[in-house]
């Protein structure tokens, strides 16, 4: 299911309530037969997908600001691991040990080679997350390489392979932090994805389901229906 932007989401529900507006408005003459049609039906979905779209909300924040830590603190990993390959060399390490940890510096440094145009809110979430992964074991791999290295001693603290060792901890236990609070965040767009989207019970299908009717029972020329006529609901691409 291809991303649909928050504010897309929160259209489609807030057009909902514009819908039960005007079926309200339409009094006795607003009747369906199919149960799901009717104005409580209707209420209680309306009720139920606000409640949704709150919970996305609700976890997506701290899950953002967690991910915002994480990016602080992997954001010097890249020029770090240039003042690595500079310390060995400095060193005079053996030229096969340099070329391991240039191979090692390009994934480290290395950006994705070509970016989609077009992914699921979720996908472009996981794409990040291997990218951070693999940064985390890029950089122990760089760490293994120094720590056998016996030229490898330098005076820098930061270079020290006990603060490398430190760094990778942090660089760890963050990126794990941010795979946990992303759980209930995850939960929380599956299912409003699915209040939201599901075939026959989703949201949207309802509103087309109460466009139809009116149009059935006032016609399409009315002024009833060209009141909801131009309410919008997207539907996610797949």
């Amino acid at each position: 299911m291809s991303s649909t932007s928050e504010k897309g989401h929160a259209k489609n529900v807030a057009n909902f309530g514009v819908i039960i507006n005007f079926a309200s408005g339409y009094g006795p003459n607003y009747n369906p037969s199919n149960p799901t049609l009717a104005i409580p039906a209707l209420e209680a979905k309306w009720e139920a997908a606000k409640e949704k779209l709150r919970t996305v909300k609700d976890t997506k924040e701290p899950f953002d600001s967690k991910t915002g830590e994480r990016q602080l603190l992997f954001k010097p990993l890249r020029p770090l691991a240039t003042k690595i390959i500079n310390s060995l060399i400095a060193q005079q390490v053996p030229s096969t040990v340099i070329k391991d940890a240039r191979t090692i510096i390009r994934k480290l440094t290395g950006k994705r080679a070509k970016e989609l145009t077009q992914e699921t809110e979720e996908n472009k979430i996981s794409v990040s997350q291997q990218s951070y992964d693999r940064l985390v074991d890029n950089f122990e791999e760089l760490i293994v390489l120094a720590q056998t290295e016996p030229n490898y001693n330098p005076n820098e603290d930061d270079l020290k392979v006990t603060s490398l060792v430190t760094l990778h901890e942090k660089l760890n236990n963050k990126n794990n932090e941010v795979k946990i609070i992303y759980v209930p965040y995850s939960n929380a767009m599956i299912a409003r994805d699915g209040e939201l989207y599901d075939q026959e019970t989703g949201l949207v299908d309802i509103a087309y389901e109460v466009k139809n009717y009116v149009k059935s029972v006032f016609g399409a020329a009315s002024p009833q229906y060209r009141q909801i006529s131009g309410l919008v609901f997207s539907r996610p691409k797949e």
